[in-house]
C-alpha cells in the first residue's frame, strides 16, 4: 500500500525569486571575499556588487561550503561599522 505523498516546498520558484542572482564573475567573488575578510555586512557588499542580500547570502553560502572563507566574528552582519 503505497504511502500518501507530501507535499513539498520547492526553494526559489515563486515570482520573487526571480531577481535572485546565481552567476558572478571571478572578479565579484574576489571582491566579495575581501569584504567578507574585512567584516563587511552583507548589506554593504550587496550594494557594492549591485545585487540583493539574498544573492550575496548564497555567495557567503557557497563560499563556506567550498572551505574558500570562513565563518566571521558577526555573521553575515560583519563586524566593522560602516557609516553611509
Amino acid at each position: 500500500m503505497a504511502g500518501k505523498a507530501k507535499e513539498k516546498y520547492i526553494l526559489f520558484t515563486g515570482e520573487a525569486h526571480e531577481k535572485v542572482k546565481f552567476d558572478f564573475t571571478t572578479k565579484q567573488i574576489e571582491i566579495f571575499i575581501t569584504l567578507w575578510n574585512l567584516g563587511y555586512p552583507i548589506s554593504k557588499i550587496a550594494d557594492r556588487l549591485n545585487t540583493s542580500k539574498v544573492s550575496v547570502t548564497l555567495i557567503a553560502m557557497d563560499l563556506e561550503m567550498a572551505g574558500r572563507i570562513e565563518p566571521r566574528a558577526g555573521g553575515l552582519m560583519g563586524k566593522r561599522k560602516v557609516v553611509s
